[in-house]
């Protein structure tokens, strides 16, 4: 069986060195958060790459979650990225798609109601093709922003 990246757009990323391996005729990637092989897919291809894009930005590896679980009144979900600061907080929330899914409203809504749970300073969507990011106003409210979230200093 072909790659199947071969098939797949380039990334709005820098490229990275993720291990990728066949196994019983599956494809799987190496996940630098969890440690583990993991099926290679468009959307986690995607999430890969965000995670070393946020390393290399100055997000400390060890204090990123995949996959981090939310609840808010009857609003149950997973983050799929979220960057804990040294409180224990989420500093960031990313939500991330394939390439082929549009970021439209359905996304960002998606991840303002994670948000109504962890009140994250930093809120990203991705598809690995356009990143929207806002960041938290003094006054509390999400504002679109124009850079890459980059952590606090404190």
């Amino acid at each position: 069986m072909d790659d199947p990246r071969k098939r797949w757009p380039e990334l709005a990323f820098p490229a990275q060195e993720i291990p990728v391996r066949q196994d019983a005729g599956k494809w799987q990637l190496r996940c630098v958060v969890r440690k583990k092989w993991v099926a290679l897919e468009p959307e986690e291809w995607v999430r890969q790459h965000v995670v070393h894009a946020l390393v290399d930005s100055g997000w400390p590896l060890g204090r990123m979650v995949l996959e981090y679980p939310v609840r808010f009144g009857q609003v149950a979900g997973r983050i799929d990225i979220a960057c804990i600061d040294r409180d224990g907080h989420v500093a960031l929330a990313a939500e991330v798609k394939a390439p082929q899914v549009r970021l439209d409203a359905k996304v960002a809504e998606q991840v303002a109601r994670y948000d109504l749970a962890v009140s994250a300073p930093k809120v990203m969507i991705t598809n690995g093709l356009r990143t929207a990011v806002w960041e938290r106003s003094a006054e509390g409210k999400l504002i679109q922003a124009k850079q890459w979230p980059l952590p606090s200093s404190a």
